[in-house]
């Protein structure tokens, strides 16, 4: 990532979730009416007439997966707001749009965008541009992890440590070694108080996959390496639920592409597909 500079992965994303908007049949997975805009593209003809540039390989499985993933977490964190807990924290929030999105959820929630300096930098002024003001139960925590803890973060973000929380995650620990997922992991257990939930996103490795989804895996991996963005770490199932449960995590459990298929995909004619390698996982502070 420049100085400066938004994640380019972060507007890869908005891209993706905003195509999803504009292109695929009713119901969305995730209506996300503002990642165009986010994204900095100024009218849908525009984002439409870019998408060649921009588009993942396997455009259509991603658009379904950067979709899907908010969806799923979205769906986890109302059923912890229903169970009394009071604070969302997104950390690696990128262009996340949930504070817009959703505003019958803001008289229940307080929401904290934690991410890098430089892209929360670059979303705030984008959204000054775009005339748009952060609803006021939303917060924004700049972390820059090379310098501060992500409690030391937290607090300094107004985030009550002893209330619950649930942490959405999603789209980083591919980007970090195995150690950094096992620290973050271990820190975001600490951060909070029991029944805290998260739900995070991970990749599995190449040999779970048949010759042409791994084909695809190395393909997408290429593309973000390409823009400064590597991927470093890759997961089996068991090993993710084990990583989970040595940091602190109960009632851990894997949501895979079949359990995606079966969930939100079911009875869809617009193809909509998730990427094989695409995994996400859920769990509750123990």
């Amino acid at each position: 990532m420049e100085a400066g500079s938004p994640s380019r992965t972060a507007i890869l994303t908005a891209i993706h979730r905003a195509a999803h908007f504009l292109i695929d049949d009713p119901p969305k997975i995730l209506a996300d009416s503002f990642a165009r805009a986010f994204a900095g593209f100024s009218s849908d003809t525009e984002l439409l007439a870019s998408i060649d540039s921009y588009a993942f390989p396997d455009f259509v499985a991603y658009r379904t997966f950067f979709a899907l993933r908010n969806r799923y977490a979205e769906d986890q964190l109302a059923a912890a707001a229903a169970s009394g807990t009071g604070q969302y924290v997104i950390l690696g929030a990128g262009l996340d749009s949930f504070a817009y999105r959703c505003p019958d959820a803001l008289s229940e929630l307080r929401i904290f965008e934690v991410d890098h300096p430089s892209t929360q930098a670059w979303k705030r002024a984008r959204l000054a541009e775009l005339g748009i003001e952060a609803p006021a139960p939303l917060r924004f925590v700049p972390i820059d992890f090379e310098c501060e803890t992500l409690t030391a973060g937290l607090d300094a973000g107004g985030v009550d440590r002893k209330a619950k929380a649930f942490f959405s995650w999603l789209g980083v620990t591919q980007y970090l070694t195995r150690d950094a997922v096992r620290k973050a992991l271990r820190e975001i257990a600490s951060a909070t108080v029991p029944d805290s939930g998260i739900v995070a996103t991970f990749v599995v490795p190449g040999s779970m996959l048949d010759r042409a989804q791994a084909e695809h895996l190395a393909a997408i991996s290429a593309r973000t390496a390409s823009v400064g963005e590597p991927w470093l770490s890759f997961f089996e199932p068991q090993e993710m639920i084990a990583l989970m449960k040595e940091a602190g995590f109960v009632d851990v459990g894997c949501f895979g592409p079949e359990d995606a298929a079966g969930t939100y995909l079911s009875g869809r004619r617009d193809g909509l597909r998730m990427p094989g390698h695409a995994w996400l996982i859920k769990g509750c502070v123990g």
